[in-house]
């Protein structure tokens, strides 16, 4: 299934429950909180790895943290992000691709 990935993100920011920042992506990712876990395609190599590690999915976003962070309404970088309740997103089906 095909998502417009920037529309599923706007949507889980504006009716789910988002937790934005490298830091918090790692503790939600490692205690299993996390959905899916979003990351900038840029996100530093250590953030990447430490939660890759984790049994949380993982999802590459084909943009810069510097894209992300408007993508998803916010004036700043984003490096990596939580989803731990998507709303009404369909962000969640890129767990399964």
């Amino acid at each position: 299934m095909d998502i417009n990935i920037d529309k599923a993100l706007i949507k889980a920011v504006k009716t789910g429950k988002v937790v934005i920042g490298s830091k918090k992506a790692i503790e939600l990712s490692n205690s299993g909180e996390a959905k899916i876990i979003i990351l900038a395609k840029n996100c530093p190599e250590d953030t990447k790895k430490q939660i890759e590690s984790s049994k949380v999915p993982v999802y590459v976003y084909d943009g810069t943290g510097r894209e992300l962070g408007p993508v998803c309404g916010k004036p700043f970088i984003i490096a990596a992000m939580a989803i731990l309740d998507a709303g009404e997103s369909d962000i969640l089906s890129l767990a399964d691709a």
